[in-house]
């Protein structure tokens, strides 16, 4: 049954600028709370603890929130809503399995915590109702500048030898500086604008200048960043939403130009992006100061003066970053078998049992989603978070769900090679697809608005006739 928070729609001043003094400082938190998540990389040390800055700015958004008496109340009444138990559900797990099998409680209690301020960030979001918008608002406007300034360092860095190379991150397998800017590393930073583009495709060319410039910087920055999986995910996404809105417009017939012009103008960026590459200087390949073990010879031959291959366009499933996941992968399932195979490993601890294979004295870690939840938690715990997922659809907004559905599939394909489950644009991304309709989306649907509108008022109707029956 849908709840009055999912079905809520609201007047379509809400993603104005706010008016009275406290929404202006919620205005302000949130603001603060999606900019921090673009600062992955900076953190500092706490008791022990590594802390980072989208930690920070979540625990202070939800902290004003706990002060005013009306938000207050708004966010305990979703601390009960189902998305949220659900995830709560999942974190429990997490303790239980730590409690049981962790070598040391400190290393998972970090990775609970992190959880724990993910949980309050969503709840927080949620709770705003459709002022969650804000987020999505804020999000959207950094995605353009934050895609121009990570191409402009990537050509900097390996124009200059790496002689100016902030926000860069030398890949010692192809020799070639790739852009990660205040990211964690290139794969987040990629993911990070796969994400919020997507969600500016959403809303249907009603901000198509924006749209046009996202569509030209956002796949210069994937190219920065070097990452093949990343360019990949915004093309599924892609068809995976044009595919949904195609079927879903079938039993409610609209104009096509809405929601097909974000999609049109992103793959025509990503065509002239990679044409524009073959005309630009070329990027030299610069071998790393000290060899790392993987480019090391034990036949003494010099592989220095070989080229280094083009990253974005080998495609090899058996060595590379592919075949050092597989060997992650087999060194966990070593121990993912009899009581661990259900209850999980205990949270975050992978490191403190392996090496990082090739890599002595460096502590492993599973960059892989589902292998890292079926080692920490085991098949009780992976259960829990489809169950998780499930509970998300279901209360996803039912004309929202194309881009639901693009979002889930690109996560899934991202976060299978590199997990970014913990980072703040997650739930900040969860927020926004759970947030409710406005009347301002249905006024920006253009020459569909009529047709939508009949088509929520029969949601509307079928919820009211579900409730008194």
């Amino acid at each position: 049954m849908t709840s009055e928070l999912d079905r809520k729609v609201v007047p379509p001043d809400v993603s104005a600028a706010p008016r009275s003094r406290n929404d202006r400082v919620t205005f302000l938190l949130v603001a603060a709370v999606v900019a921090a998540s673009f600062l992955g990389r900076y953190a500092f040390d706490v008791a022990g603890f590594t802390v980072r800055w989208e930690q920070v700015a979540p625990v202070a958004f939800v902290g004003w929130l706990i002060v005013q008496p009306r938000s207050r109340l708004d966010l305990l009444r979703t601390l009960r809503h189902p998305v949220v138990l659900t995830f709560f559900a999942f974190i429990v797990w997490n303790a239980a399995s730590s409690v049981l099998f962790s070598p040391s409680l400190g290393k998972s209690v970090a990775i609970l915590g992190w959880l724990t301020i993910d949980l309050l960030l969503l709840a927080g979001l949620m709770s705003l109702g459709a002022r969650a918008v804000w987020a999505e608002n804020v999000g959207i406007r950094f995605v353009v500048p934050w895609a121009l300034a990570g191409f402009a360092m990537y050509l900097v860095a390996n124009r200059t030898a790496g002689d100016v190379s902030w926000g860069t991150n030398l890949d010692s397998l192809y020799h070639v500086y790739v852009t990660r800017l205040s990211a964690t590393e290139a794969n987040i930073y990629a993911a990070i604008l796969v994400f919020w583009t997507l969600m500016l495709v959403a809303r249907k060319g009603t901000d198509q200048r924006w749209m046009i410039a996202a569509a030209v910087t956002v796949p210069l920055g994937l190219i920065a960043s070097q990452t093949r999986t990343a360019v990949f995910c915004m093309v599924m996404g892609l068809a995976v939403y044009v595919a949904y809105e195609l079927v879903r417009r079938r039993r409610n017939p609209t104009p096509l130009r809405g929601f097909a012009f974000g999609p049109a103008a992103v793959v025509v960026g990503v065509l002239l992006a990679y044409g524009a590459t073959t005309v630009l200087p070329d990027i030299e390949r610069h071998q790393p100061a000290s060899p790392s073990s993987q480019d090391s010879r034990t036949d003494g031959s010099d592989d220095s003066s070989r080229p280094a291959p083009d990253k974005l366009g080998d495609i090899d499933f058996t060595g590379g970053t592919v075949g050092f996941r597989m060997a992650v992968a087999r060194e966990a399932a070593e121990e993912i078998q009899g009581v661990n195979l259900w209850l999980g490993n205990g949270t975050n601890t992978f490191g403190l049992r392996h090496e990082q294979p090739g890599s002595p004295g460096v502590s492993g870690h599973i960059i892989m989603l589902p292998v890292q939840i079926l080692y920490d938690a085991g098949i009780v715990g992976l259960g829990i978070l489809c169950a998780f997922g499930v509970v998300v659809w279901r209360h996803v907004p039912g004309r929202r769900r194309p881009i639901a559905a693009a979002i889930a599939a690109t996560f899934v394909a991202a976060a299978t090679l590199t997990s970014m489950f913990w980072f703040s644009v997650v739930w900040i991304i969860v927020a926004s697809l759970l947030r409710p309709l406005s009347r301002g989306e249905d006024a920006g649907e253009g020459g569909a608005r009529q047709n939508e509108a009949a088509e929520h008022q029969s949601e509307l109707e079928t919820t009211e006739i579900e409730e008194r029956t």
